[in-house]
C-alpha cells in the first residue's frame, strides 16, 4: 500500500499562487472539471469524521480511476492510498453502488488547476460553496515542505485534513449534500 504525502492551504489567491509557479517554472496544466463518487466504507466516531476508509471513483482529463484510502490522521503522511484506472466511470459507478458495503455515497465536483515543479505537484482545487484551495503533493515530506517554502507558504498549511473537515471549517457538513456540484 502507498502513502499519500500531501498537505493543504486555504483561502489562497489562486491568480498569485499560479504568477509564482509559473514564474518558478513550473509546468501549468489546463484546468479541468473532475467528477467523483465517494463511497464511505466505514467512519469513525463523529468528532474524527473525515477519518477511516473510504473509496473514490473520479473522472478527470478523461481518466477514470477509483482510489482507495484510509486516512489516520492530518498530518502530510498519514493517508494510505491505492489506485488504478478503469475504463467506464458510469459502469464502475454501478458495480460499486451494488456493494453493500458501503455506508455512505456522495457525488462531487471540483475544478482542478494543477502546476508540476520537478517531482511536485501543486493544485489549486476550486470546490462550490468555499473559497480555492492549494494541495501540495510529492513523493516524500520533504518534498512537501519544499513545495511549500518555494510559495513562501511554509506554517500557513492545515496538514492534510481531507475535503470533508475542509468544509466542516466553514461551518458545512459535506456530508448532508448527497450531490455538491456547480450549477
Amino acid at each position: 500500500m502507498g502513502k499519500e504525502y500531501e498537505t493543504q492551504v486555504l483561502d489562497v489567491n489562486p491568480t498569485e499562487i499560479a504568477q509564482k509557479l509559473r514564474a518558478l517554472g513550473a509546468r501549468e496544466e489546463k484546468e479541468h472539471l473532475q467528477k467523483r463518487f465517494v463511497f464511505d466504507i466505514k467512519c469513525l466516531d463523529h468528532e474524527n469524521s473525515g477519518w477511516g476508509e473510504w473509496v473514490r471513483l473520479r473522472e478527470a482529463n478523461g481518466k477514470t480511476t477509483i482510489t482507495y484510502k484510509n486516512k489516520t490522521g492530518t498530518a502530510i503522511d498519514q493517508t494510505e492510498e491505492i489506485e488504478f484506472t478503469v475504463s467506464d466511470f458510469n459502469k464502475a459507478s454501478e458495480l460499486l453502488s451494488k456493494l453493500k458495503c458501503f455506508t455512505g455515497k456522495y457525488y462531487q465536483e471540483n475544478k482542478r488547476h494543477k502546476f508540476i515543479l520537478d517531482s511536485i505537484e501543486f493544485t489549486l482545487d476550486t470546490w462550490p460553496r468555499i473559497p480555492t484551495l492549494l494541495e501540495i503533493e510529492a513523493k516524500s515530506k520533504e518534498e512537501v515542505e519544499k513545495g511549500l517554502a518555494l510559495l513562501g507558504l511554509t506554517g500557513k498549511d492545515i496538514g492534510h485534513e481531507g475535503i470533508l473537515r475542509i468544509y466542516a471549517k466553514y461551518g458545512i457538513d459535506l456530508h448532508s449534500f448527497t450531490k455538491i456540484k456547480f450549477e
